[in-house]
């Protein structure tokens, strides 16, 4: 799990912090890509399905924690 106690043991799941950190840079890394290359309403829409399927996976609420609202967040 991320920030996990040591960055070299796995987790239940078996990702190490640094395996997670790297997919989530290289999410990031996409969606910035994305946005330069799509409307505005194409990328509002992909952050919306991307923020449900990580919370599906994870439980926690993306859309509550960073809103459309919030220019500083996304």
């Amino acid at each position: 799990m991320l920030l996990s106690t040591s960055e070299r043991n796995p987790d239940v799941d078996g990702a190490t912090d640094e395996a997670v950190l790297a997919a989530a840079e290289t999410l990031g890394e996409e969606l910035a890509a994305a946005k330069d290359e799509s409307s505005e309403f194409a990328f509002t829409t992909m952050v919306m399905q991307c923020n449900e399927a990580i919370g599906d996976e994870t439980g926690i609420d993306y859309g509550s924690v960073c809103g459309a609202d919030d220019d500083g967040c996304c």
